[in-house]
């Protein structure tokens, strides 16, 4: 059982960075004025979300390098889930938020830990 929901949680969490691609995407293709602004914005803001949260390294916060991620994460997921919803696609935004907080919650409930170590 635990391994089938190990697998449900890494199923969980690909459909949260897929959501978190889609959902920042699609605000800046809704948002962006003109093609080339709609283009440059479709792809930045997901460039932009995963480069913040792939460029920093959280292993010299010590301690609170653990807490410090799952508030990244949040975050930007958070972020993508009201993008979804301010572009009018609500649905969508509540899924991506409730699927980020239940995989958040087995990360932990299975003892799993979203900084590994080195």
């Amino acid at each position: 059982m635990l391994v089938k929901l190990k697998w449900v949680n890494v199923v969980l969490r690909a459909v949260m960075e897929t959501g978190i691609v889609l959902g920042l995407g699609y605000w800046g293709y809704q948002t962006g004025q003109g093609t080339g602004m709609k283009i440059l914005l479709t792809i930045g803001l997901p460039l932009l979300g995963f480069g913040f949260w792939g460029t920093v390294d959280f292993h010299q916060a010590g301690s609170m390098a653990e807490t410090i991620r799952l508030f990244q994460e949040l975050i930007i997921s958070g972020l993508a889930a009201a993008a979804f919803y301010t572009s009018g696609l609500h649905t969508a935004g509540w899924i991506l938020a409730v699927i980020t907080v239940i995989h958040h919650c087995l990360v932990y409930l299975l003892g799993e830990r979203l900084i590994k170590n080195k």
